[in-house]
């Protein structure tokens, strides 16, 4: 059988319709969104492959899409499972899905996410411990205004301090005395700074060079703190020293002391006031709360890595220190309160709306500003790096706050029950879209544990935890292999993800281990071992896969070792690409893509079948470059024809798809390996020719908006710094 996406696939109108998913994935797609994971990729372009593999070329590809599919003799497997894309979209469409994934809260995640519950049972569960903990917890947020009226705290503002290692001094360290300003200023350039003198909060303007304090009269540079990149400065003796050196003489973090609040009154007005008397009155009695639980968490350590050091050279040894005196009380009541709902699934489901919460409650976060979710996660930087000017948002959560256990329940776990029960489809009308129901199947199976449970029981999906180079699956037992892999750069999910493992193992008791790190991890910024355990993967996927079954996964790279590692992956484990396809991976003003002059947001499809000897067609005159350049020419046409922009990063990464077929159509890797180091010096010469004309527009993205460049400009920094291509899965 010749599968569509093996000859005619519709990349351009599936990108056309995931790029209006890449604007509110979290709505267009809850189920994914339960909990936090990285790099999570679209589902539209995941249920497009998974149609394409299923249908004969000959069959209407739109009518499929938009229509109801029961594909129950196809078992379809995601070894790295992530979010669960592949599983949810298989589920829809009426495939057998197995899901496996390296890392326990993967797993977890995906397993409350795909887990059946009921809708009454949930709601009664978070209106119990609504009853139960929440007018305690928010006990800790009250306050009243400089007027006297009763309020609660949205988010309390706090700076780190420090002692001059000269005088003495306790030094706030702020960066800018601006800290609240609109999440798009040039549309609101109101702002709040914090006097130097007295400590009162000031009204200015985000490029505002001046502010006299209205409470003292004092006269100062709002945009002035006394920290500037790696050195502070003490305003008592002016004695200036490099943070990172005074950190390396204590032993424990920082400290922070509150400065400022942003209220809600029972009206529902929103204040920006400094902290008063009950507010410090408040502070003593949490010290008091504290000092007993405060021996009550697990004193895990932070095991170094390149995603934990920053952390770990600011003196944060354990997983309970990212949080403040505050915060631990609150999640003390929460963690005992989640520990007995009765019934395993909905504990996971809770466990996991907490471990989320999390993300948004901690002191590595910081304050987006008006206009948008207020709280940026502390995962903004790939890195755990601590802010010098954290917040500290209500835990429980109000309905004008962002981030809160209940803002959460409503928005992660309501939304995603209500998608479980009717799974939708976009349908793109011009510049909107609308959504297409009652077309999927529902997405609450029942979920084996093993394959033998799996196999007996046609309605079940099978999720499981472990390394997916060695599985339970029978030889031959799956007809698609469809993943989405990860590369090797210094993104290293386990070490992330050893946060929220932390929390999850103090409700639900997942292992004695302290850590989600293996070392069969498919990730490594060292690309012959990362090409050696993602070959692992990708020849298990092969023993498992039919003869006639299909191998695809999307995969995008900016750097030629990761297009090298990812073809001796694949040759080696047996496999070898018949067809690629670009396709939107990427939301266009996402943070990396921001920051990248020559951003990627397109994914490549690589479709791939297994090598045999029987198939072995040796080529004797080598890969037809040309051919592969037309191709993808051809390929970046039909997408801008829909208004897909297209950089020079995404043009590099459908050249290297046409490239690996090609190739592998010589059947004999010795020869394929020297042909990709021959034309490495090469590829962006190539590059160059699939933009076209000197002087057409290109695209690339500046502060969220999108900028036209010149080609002449863009390919002359393109070639000049590569390292400014952005490479996609660095984004949340």
């Amino acid at each position: 059988m010749n599968r569509m996406i093996e000859s005619d696939f519709p990349f351009p109108k599936l990108s056309l319709i995931a790029e209006h998913e890449s604007w509110r994935k979290e709505l267009f797609r809850p189920v994914y969104y339960l909990h936090k994971w990285w790099a999570r990729r679209l589902g539209s372009v995941f249920r497009g492959i998974l149609l394409g593999a299923c249908l004969d070329k000959s069959e209407d590809f739109w009518l499929h899409y938009y229509a109801k599919n029961e594909f129950k003799d196809r078992v379809v497997f995601d070894p790295f499972m992530g979010s669960g894309v592949t599983v949810g979209e298989a589920i829809k469409i009426g495939c057998r899905a197995i899901g496996r994934d390296i890392n326990p809260v993967a797993y977890l995640s995906c397993r409350a996410a795909f887990s059946k519950y009921s809708p009454e049972d949930v709601l009664s569960v978070f209106q119990k411990l609504e009853q139960q903990i929440a007018p305690k917890i928010l006990s800790y947020f009250a306050t009243e205004t400089r007027n006297g009226i009763p309020a609660t705290v949205l988010y309390y503002f706090l700076v780190k301090t420090i002692s001059c290692p000269d005088c003495g001094t306790e030094i706030d360290l702020f960066s800018t005395r601006i800290f609240s300003k609109n999440a798009v200023p040039t549309k609101d350039p109101s702002a709040r700074s914090v006097c130097p003198e007295c400590g009162a909060i000031n009204r200015t303007t985000f490029d505002a060079k001046n502010v006299n304090c209205q409470e003292c009269h004092f006269s100062y540079d709002p945009r002035q703190g006394n920290i500037k990149g790696p050195t502070v400065k003490c305003n008592h003796c002016q004695y200036v020293f490099r943070l990172v050196d005074r950190m390396a003489q204590l032993t424990a973090p920082l400290g922070f002391r509150r400065y400022a609040k942003l209220v809600l009154t029972r009206d529902g007005a929103k204040l920006y006031e400094s902290m008063n008397p009950m507010d410090r009155k408040l502070e003593r009695l949490v010290a008091i709360e504290f000092a007993k639980i405060e021996h009550s968490f697990p004193y895990v350590s932070v095991p170094p890595g390149y995603n934990t050091n920053q952390m770990l050279k600011h003196n944060y040894r354990y997983w309970h220190q990212l949080f403040s005196d505050r915060q631990l009380v609150c999640i003390r009541q929460m963690v005992d309160a989640l520990k007995v709902i009765d019934g395993e699934d909905l504990r996971l489901l809770f466990a996991c709306l907490f471990s989320g919460t999390l993300e948004f409650n901690n002191l590595f976060t910081s304050f987006k500003g008006e206009g948008t979710g207020a709280v940026r996660h502390m995962f903004a930087h790939h890195i755990l790096k601590p802010e010098m000017m954290p917040l500290e948002a209500n835990i429980w959560g109000t309905s004008k706050s962002s981030g809160g256990f209940s803002c959460l329940f409503h928005s992660r776990v309501e939304r995603a029950l209500a998608y479980k029960s009717d799974p939708f489809e976009l349908r793109v009308n011009g510049r909107s879209s609308l959504k297409v129901h009652g077309i999927n199947l529902p997405l609450s199976p029942p979920v084996a544990d093993n394959f033998k449970i799996f196999n007996s029981n046609t309605e079940t999906v099978y999720l499981s935890n472990g390394d997916s180079g060695r599985t339970d699956l029978p030889d031959n037992s799956v007809d698609l292999v469809i993943t989405d892999p990860p590369f090797f750069d210094n993104v290293h999910y386990s070490e992330l993800a050893d946060f929220f493992y932390y929390w999850l193992n103090q409700i639900i008791d997942i292992s004695p281990k302290n850590t989600t790190r293996s070392s069969a991890e498919v990730q490594d910024i060292d690309s012959e071992l990362f090409t050696t355990k993602l070959t692992s993967v990708f020849a298990e996927s092969r023993r498992v896969l039919r003869d006639e079954g299909l191998f695809i996964f999307t995969y995008h790279h900016s750097r030629h070792e990761g297009w090298t590692a990812i073809h001796r992956a694949i040759r080696r484990a047996g496999f070898f690409c018949v067809q690629s396809y670009p396709i939107k991976a990427e939301m266009s003003v996402s943070m990396p893509l921001q920051q990248a002059k020559s951003p990627i947001h397109l994914d490549l499809i690589l479709v791939c079948r297994k090598d045999s000897k029987n198939l072995k067609r040796p080529r004797k005159d080598g890969p037809d470059i040309m051919s592969a350049v037309n191709s993808a020419k051809q390929q970046i046409s039909a997408l801008k024809r829909v208004q897909i922009k297209v950089s020079l990063g995404d043009a590099k990464v459908t050249l290297m798809g046409r490239l690996l077929c090609e190739l592998h159509s010589i059947r004999q890797l010795d020869l394929e390996e020297r042909y990709l180091e021959e034309i490495e010096n090469d590829i962006d010469s190539y590059v160059g020719q699939l933009a076209a004309n000197r002087g057409e527009v290109l695209y690339a993205e500046a502060d969220g908006v999108s900028m036209q460049l010149t080609l002449f400009d863009e390919m002359a920094d393109y070639l000049t710094h590569p390292s400014n291509v952005s490479d996609g899965k660095r984004r949340e």
